[in-house]
């Protein structure tokens, strides 16, 4: 190509009657589009590719049920189609007929390989494997065809799925949206209000705005080369006109295609790269005996947006997901790829960027290209967002790139070059609002990812390139990835010292950035039987590393949990819900600009005022009515740089606007505020001047139901001083080192006299809503339960749990029945973590429970002890089975910058403390007040009440205690409780409800309770029973009223924590489910037998009863010390069809034969 001229052969005419060049090649009247309408039916010679296709979608043109909708296209294909490869050959050298068989055959090749897939996902299964194999008669066709057209033998985004898949109702209306229909569909895509065909042709609609992008591309480059000012802002004025009219038409998404419904339909456009539905690969029968593997259809394969990024010369980050963008590359009509190369070796050529920031005019306008780029990009993430990160957990899209660090890797790009370019715009209006509103979703954008890496713990890397001029402003580019706290930068400082590239990465779980090196990695739980013989070290470690990793899993797989009467089903959106997200996220044109929280505090303009009102509030419903405040920064992090006198007028307006929402503030720490010294102020930091203080607002509770509740559960060896920290704690005053504070928490004599508990005792801590501990007046006079409960805003309920092996059963059904928030850990400073500890830690981390630490009695502890203590536990902590990240906590400000950070399950605080001289009990204190409320509750949800106590009150009846699992339950309802010996339950009514020994006249998901029963006799009930709302309406069929289902036998993916021999079928341990405490029998695996660390399917069956469960159900099974863990993948078990697809007297015998050697 000339250096004097971009001479790459753009077409004008289009040519739409020659068949001869291929479909797509780039025009400046239809852009990327193909260069005619497509070709709607296929020649006669494959009439049965024709029928097959329009049999297959769910719902047929004429509106019936289609082959995929009862699951029977693979079959159907096999019994139907032969290899047409020779027909392919007569149409050889008419390349859109060619273009039209390519996308009918990856149509069905898509369809037949990803069918077992939509079954299960419709089933609210896992995708599990796709069809391994593609049958000759669909892989030798494709091959063929994508050779003679250039493109991949897959469905691709250009070439089949989208820009070749479309026809016009009308002809003589053209491409108007109204106008265009899909030619196929795998779903409900021939009904064009259907989201499958909304998703597409707004794809088409978007396209069509292309040449416009072409034709200013062509200009902007000409002039570039020429070096002709007014040419090149022309070109750059219809290349931003043409990108507004993209994204204008992109927003229509949201009304044309519903989250809920891109779901189902999007399992037929995976590809094969990076899918866990074919981990091999897929085999093309008679083309190569190899597995074959290639990316699916993406959005992300078209090439506006990717044109921009070579013609603006965005500098991309050197990282894996870059790797990945140049690989999408491939993926494209051979045309649009050579002028996409041939755009960068041109404005590289010209030096484009320098160009356009020569002059500030050009400058501004080459912003304003920019800034379309990343709204492009932005409202891209939010799709991703809406559509699938909030509707399924599978972690790559359909392309292969990693679901939530794809986009932001190209986003973060977009903005670093606009912070770059910023500089040189001068004083041109607008540039400062266009920055002001990409920094805001930069800071927004941070948070949305630092939030969905955390869940799903992803690994990330991002490289942000910044001009030395902005190198002050670096932090404020600093992306919290995969969990707070889990990031290193590097600086690498270039030869020239132009520019300074901060390189950030993440690793999962963080292991190998912040763990310790393997050689030094110590076990995080010591799980082997006492009835056992010893295992070898690296079988141990092989359990004990799969932990966590199993643990999120298991998480993660609880989201599929649905109660009794609740079906799986997708989650539908509100019709409005889509357009909210519109306001929320900034993406409508008449969107109010963003208000600095500054000028809400300063400014007394009535606007201002109902402002902060909304934004207090939103916190304050955000934190299930408290929030942590920082008064001083901005939302971003930035400094408001507040005078002493404004931190105060700040002060009074934020006090004023709690007082209307009946909130009260307490002030935690400030900065340049008060004077160093006074409990509160914290000195100056070096970089920040302004006045400052992070303040915990909270709501005064209207009545009981509204005071916060949050539930921690008490672990550790036994005297490792749980029962003595809690009553300090709970009761006030200090121990006087022999006892004193426990006394008053034990619950039987035996207890008394050998001071350890061997039961679960409870114990409550209330705070008010000015942050003070609720405490009686009198000195020396200890409040009851209801007096606390009624003057508190928040209360925590301590579960205190025995230490010793000889009640493990106790311990680990008081840890999964009372539902906890929070686990604490007491460690002994002059024992270490030793015995039970290391049990108790083990089963937290199998919860996933976040987990704090308390190190007692370091007042009897020598220093070279209590450093070995420090020492064994952080190695423990950061070992492969906890992987945590401890925080030992010293002060004040530690405190509140941590417990501000606790969502975070790695996370892991550490206190120092004495019972008897005081030490640091005032920083667990001013933790509990501010630990942020932790878990997700349904309360519309059907009523699920899983009973963990029983009890006979004197003039009341029967009364049992509980959590609330999800729905809500009310004084007076009538409801069934059950299963008894027989698997039935019995009919009763709620006589009264009691929080915290408060009557109230109901309670709701996540909240402990006791329901008082009538004429139900305390004999009748048992811990582990479940509460329900009894059903309305008989059963249409039966005229009965439906009763619960229970079950004696159910299928569990387990991982084998712990176990020195081999576990086979017949096999028994004790199996906790919530609060169900039962033995369990094996009764099938899917293999012969299992070992530590191996994850397996497995059918249980309870020995005594049959119980309550649902799908989604947390177990955990233990032979003294745990065993295992898992969760419930199926209820009931049927014998015909076996785990593995062998009979379980088969793999007894294979096991046995295996451990005689044989």
């Amino acid at each position: 190509m000339s250096t004097s001229t971009f001479d790459f052969p753009v077409l004008g005419d289009t040519c739409p009657d020659d068949h001869s060049i291929p479909s797509f090649m780039v025009s400046t009247t239809r852009g990327f589009l193909p260069r005619q309408e497509p070709i709607i039916e296929l020649p006669a010679e494959f009439a049965a590719v024709e029928s097959l296709l329009q049999r297959m979608p769910v719902k047929k043109l004429d509106g019936t049920p289609g082959l995929l909708a009862n699951f029977t296209f693979g079959d159907t294909v096999l019994k139907e189609l032969t290899d047409l490869s020779s027909e392919v050959e007569k149409y050889r050298h008419d390349l859109v007929v060619m273009n039209a068989l390519y996308r009918d055959y990856s149509f069905i090749a898509s369809a037949y390989l990803l069918e077992p897939c939509h079954e299960r996902f419709l089933n609210g299964e896992p995708y599990g494997l796709g069809r391994q194999s593609l049958p000759s008669s669909i892989a030798l066709p494709i091959v063929k065809v994508a050779e003679i057209v250039g493109f991949k033998p897959f469905m691709e985004y250009a070439g089949s799925y989208a820009l070749f898949n479309y026809r016009l109702e009308v002809p003589e209306k053209g491409l108007e949206y109204d106008n265009l229909r899909l030619i196929r569909a795998f779903e409900h895509g021939l009904d064009p209000s259907s989201s499958e065909a909304g998703f597409v042709l707004v794809h088409i609609a978007m396209v069509k705005q292309s040449g416009a992008l072409v034709q200013g591309t062509v200009d902007m480059l000409q002039g570039s080369i020429a070096k002709e000012r007014e040419m090149f802002n022309d070109g750059l004025r219809t290349l931003v006109g043409a990108l507004r009219n993209v994204n204008a038409v992109m927003n229509t998404m949201w009304n044309r295609s519903k989250p809920a419904g891109y779901t189902t339909f999007r399992t037929f456009i995976f590809g094969i790269t990076s899918q866990s539905m074919f981990p091999n690969g897929v085999v093309y029968e008679g083309v190569s005996e190899e597995p074959m593997s290639f990316r699916g259809e993406s959005g992300a394969n078209d090439s506006m947006i990717p044109l921009c990024d070579n013609l603006l010369q965005i500098k991309m980050p050197e990282t894996p997901l870059t790797e990945i963008l140049k690989d999408f590359r491939q993926y494209r009509p051979g045309n649009h790829r050579e002028f996409l190369e041939a755009v960068r070796d041109s404005a590289e050529q010209s030096a484009l960027k320098d160009f356009a920031i020569g002059d500030s005019v050009s400058a501004a306008l080459y912003l304003q290209a920019l800034d379309q780029v990343r709204d492009f990009r932005w409202r891209h993430w939010c799709f991703t967002r809406e559509y699938i990160l909030k509707q399924t957990k599978h972690p790559t899209a359909t392309g292969g790139s990693p679901i939530v660090t794809w986009l932001p890797n190209q986003l973060q790009a977009v903005l670093a070059q606009m912070v770059d370019t910023a500089t040189y715009c001068g004083n041109i209006n607008g540039v400062s609002d266009i920055m002001d509103n990409a920094n805001h979703q930069r800071e927004t954008l941070q948070k949305e990812v630092s939030k969905y890496c955390s869940e799903r713990e992803v690994t990330v890397f991002w490289d942000v390139t910044l001009p030395e001029c902005q190198i002050g402003r670096m932090m404020t580019y600093r992306m919290f990835l995969a969990n707070d706290l889990m990031y290193k930068y590097n600086l690498l400082a270039p030869e020239d010292n132009s520019s300074i590239i901060i390189r950030y990465s993440s690793r999962p779980n963080g292991t190998a950035a912040l763990g310790p090196e393997p050689r030094d990695q110590q076990l995080a739980t010591t799980m082997t039987s006492r009835y056992a013989g010893k295992q070898n070290p690296v079988e141990r470690r092989k359990g004990e590393s799969a932990l966590s990793e199993f643990a999120n899993y298991v998480q993660k797989k609880q989201a599929l949990r649905r109660p009794a009467g609740q079906t799986q089903a997708p989650v539908v959106l509100e019709e409005h819900d889509e357009l909210d997200i519109l306001d929320q996220l900034g993406l409508s044109d008449d969107i109010a600009p963003h208000v600095r929280l500054k000028t809400l505090f300063l400014d007394p303009a009535e606007a201002n005022v109902a402002a902060l009102k909304d934004i207090i509030q939103a916190r304050l419903d955000e934190g299930h009515s408290e929030a942590l405040f920082d008064l001083g920064l901005e939302d971003n992090g930035e400094s408001m740089e507040f005078t002493k006198e404004q931190w105060e007028t700040a002060l009074a307006r934020l006090k004023e606007t709690c007082e209307h929402l009946k909130a009260d503030v307490k002030l935690l720490m400030t900065r340049n505020v008060g004077v160093e010294g006074d409990g509160i102020e914290m000195g100056s930091l070096a970089k920040d001047k302004g006045a400052s203080g992070k303040l915990i607002l909270r709501k005064r509770p209207e009545s009981v139901d509204d005071v916060i509740e949050t539930r921690i559960a008490v672990v550790g060896n036994v005297d490792a001083g749980k029962s003595t920290m809690l009553g300090v704690l709970v009761k006030g005053g200090l121990d006087d080192g022999r006892g004193k504070a426990r006394v008053n928490l034990f619950r039987h004599k035996h207890e008394i006299e050998s001071g350890r508990t061997s039961s679960v005792g409870m114990e409550i801590m209330g705070f008010d809503s000015k942050g003070e501990i609720v405490v009686s007046n009198v000195a020396g006079r200890k409040l009851t339960w209801e007096e606390i409960g009624r003057r508190s805003a928040k209360v925590i309920s301590f579960t205190d749990l025995a230490g010793h092996e000889r009640y493990l059963r106790t311990t680990v059904f008081g840890l999964l029945s009372s539902e906890p928030n929070y686990c604490l850990l007491m460690v002994a400073a002059n024992n270490g973590l030793i015995g039970m500890s290391r049990e108790h830690l083990g089963i937290a981390c199998a919860l996933n429970v976040p987990i704090m630490v308390i190190i007692t009695k370091i007042d009897i502890c020598p220093p070279q002890i209590l450093e070995q203590t420090i020492t064994q536990l952080t190695k423990i902590l950061k070992s492969p089975g906890a992987q945590k990240i401890p925080i030992f906590i010293k002060n004040k400000e530690e405190c509140i910058n941590t417990a501000t950070q606790f969502v975070s399950r790695r996370i892991c605080p550490i206190f120092q403390v004495s019972n008897v001289t005081g030490t640091n009990l005032d920083l667990v204190r001013t933790f509990l007040n501010i630990l942020p409320h932790h878990g997700n509750y349904d309360s519309s949800a059907p009523l699920e009440f899983h009973v963990n106590d029983t009890f006979s009150v004197p003039f009341v009846g029967t009364v049992v205690s509980g959590v609330v699992k999800s729905g809500a339950v009310h004084t007076g309802d009538t409801i069934l409780i059950g299963p008894d010996s027989l698997g039935q339950f019995t009919t009763t009514k709620v006589r009264t409800i009691e929080r915290k020994r408060i009557q109230v006249p109901g309670c709701s998901a996540g909240q402990s309770a006791s329901l008082a029963l009538r004429n139900v006799r305390r004999k009748d009930v048992r811990k582990g029973m479940v509460v329900l709302h009894k059903a309305d309406k008989p059963d249409p069929a039966t005229g009965l009223i439906p009763q619960p289902k229970v079950y004696r036998e159910f299928v569990a993916e387990v991982l084998i924590l712990s176990h020195a021999t081999t576990i086979k079928i017949k096999y028994q341990a004790m199996l906790h489910v919530g609060p169900v405490s039962q033995t369990c029998a094996i009764i099938d695996i899917d293999r012969s037998y299992i070992r530590t660390g191996d994850r397996a399917l497995v059918a249980f069956r309870f020995v005594q009863r049959p119980e309550y469960m649902t799908v989604g159900d947390r177990i955990l099974f233990r032979e003294g010390r745990t065993k295992g863990l898992g969760i419930v993948t199926q209820v009931g078990y049927d014998a015909k069809k076996p785990l593995g697809g062998q009979e379980p007297e088969q793999k007894v015998e294979k096991a046995e034969m295996a451990a005689e050697g044989v």
